[in-house]
């Protein structure tokens, strides 16, 4: 009996230890006082010129045999006045995700980024951000129609595979349910293929969006297709990256535009990060084609806390009047744009 017992008190302790879970709460505040003249001028107190604020619930367990479960809830606001960021009462806009893992990938289901974003981030010198990157040029409509439909980085009601790394190779497939009755409305595809060896990073991505949402359904929503390819490469402190991404769409009248990103970062020391980035948007049968260069330094006060300065450039061609970081452009000006910022990114 004395054995029994201890091989079943023996049992549960391993099995409470195999079922360990964690829950964190950690996040990013980020201001700055920026900057911006286009055909107007105007001083700003902006959030996230370097990440946008955020606040992260997450959590992981423990199931065993190398097999995990988790979930994460991400919510914006905007610091410079308390709001939420992403409007339509989304209280966790940024993500809202449950996963099932293990060495055999991990299947996650909720709001969460997209395949392509996923690739794309990695070869962008100001990850994607939402203020400054130039590679916001992606998500304008100027020139090709108002049919296209805006990038998204994120899709909601997705499900997701994402395959262990492989030789170092990885890939994710994900799914958007546009759940309108009787519509393929808001249905979205998209899917990566990566690869990140020592100082080579590579991808390809593929993303798919239909028009319409649950919400508001349309009869005949059209498609919209991109295509992004490129990578990076680290020659001792400095990473070179490169790509090209494509976007057409099958509404009648609706130009192709192609978009050719080159960026560098300069890790100089532990302390001091030097950024660049040139984008460069065309579009098929149109004129409208302008390019924005960002300039960035980042100082690591400490690991939880950095200075940072931001300068942008958007240059329009003659008519244009395409625009990033809020940049004041009147319609059809032909107006270039610039903005400067500094800022203070604080992670807790």
């Amino acid at each position: 009996m004395k054995k029994l017992a201890l091989t079943l008190a023996c049992s549960m302790i391993a099995g409470i230890a195999n079922a360990q879970s964690s829950v964190q709460i950690t996040g990013i505040i980020d201001l700055g006082i920026d900057y911006a003249k286009g055909s107007q001028s105007q001083t700003r107190l902006r959030d996230g010129d370097m990440a946008a604020s955020r606040l992260i619930f997450k959590g992981a367990e423990d199931l065993g045999s190398g097999n995990h479960a988790g979930f994460l809830l991400e919510n914006g606001f905007s610091a410079d006045t308390g709001t939420e960021f992403f409007g339509n009462n989304r209280l966790f806009g940024r993500a809202a995700w449950v996963e099932l893992g293990g060495g055999w990938g991990t299947i996650r289901l909720g709001r969460q980024y997209t395949p392509s974003f996923d690739g794309l981030v990695k070869a962008d010198a100001f990850n994607l951000n939402s203020n400054v990157s130039p590679m916001n040029l992606m998500g304008l409509r100027e020139g090709q129609g108002t049919a296209k439909a805006i990038y998204l980085s994120r899709f909601d009601n997705m499900v997701a595979y994402r395959s262990p790394s492989i030789g170092g190779f990885s890939g994710t497939v994900a799914y958007g349910l546009g759940e309108a009755p009787g519509s393929s409305s808001g249905r979205n595809l998209g899917a990566n293929l990566m690869y990140a060896n020592g100082p080579l990073y590579l991808y390809y991505a593929y993303q798919v969006q239909n028009a319409g949402t649950a919400a508001a359904p349309v009869a005949a929503p059209t498609r919209t297709t991109f295509h992004l390819a490129g990578g990076t490469y680290k020659i001792g402190p400095v990473q070179l990256g490169l790509t090209i991404e494509t976007d057409s769409s099958n509404a009648p009248g609706t130009s192709d535009a192609r978009h050719y990103l080159a960026s560098v970062v300069w890790n100089a020391n532990a302390t001091n990060t030097l950024r660049a980035q040139v984008v460069k948007r065309a579009v098929d049968n149109s004129p409208l084609d302008p390019y924005a260069l960002a300039l960035g330094w980042d100082y690591a006060l400490s690991k939880r806390t950095v200075l940072y300065t931001r300068a942008l450039y958007v240059n329009n061609p003659a008519g244009g009047s395409s625009s990033i970081n809020l940049i004041p452009i009147d319609a059809n000006s032909g107006d270039n744009g610039r903005s400067i910022g500094f800022g203070v990114r604080h992670n807790f």
